[in-house]
């Protein structure tokens, strides 16, 4: 990897990106499984790290929030990358962090909906 700071940055939101995309797929199966039971869905952790196979309980509501802004996303307690987030809301489930400087644009630029980008 680049030792440019901004490089890094970018590789790593391009990282979360990444898993944002997955979660988008997963919510559908979430919404099927919402309507039979009231019970919290499973994410997959939206942090940086590529090797991160974590799962995230939060009910679809609470994911609907943090899609509702195109830098933030949700990951697991404890895998925020304070170098290109910051830490917007968080529980014993999960923590939602937005995306600053070059990262918050690559979050931008590959936000899966277009009705609500930030």
């Amino acid at each position: 990897m680049s030792d440019d700071p901004e490089v890094r940055h970018v590789r790593l939101a391009e990282n979360q990106v990444l898993y944002r995309n997955v979660n988008e797929r997963i919510e559908d199966v979430n919404h099927a499984f919402d309507a039979v039971a009231a019970i919290d869905s499973e994410w997959i952790c939206e942090c940086a790290d590529t090797s991160c196979i974590t799962r995230v309980s939060a009910s679809l509501a609470e994911y609907e929030a943090a899609r509702a802004n195109s830098r933030t996303f949700i990951v697991a307690p404890g895998h925020v990358f304070p170098e290109v987030e910051r830490v917007v809301q968080g529980n014993e489930r999960f923590t939602v962090v937005e995306k600053i400087g070059a990262a918050a644009e690559v979050a931008e630029q590959n936000y899966p909906r277009t009705d609500g980008a930030s």
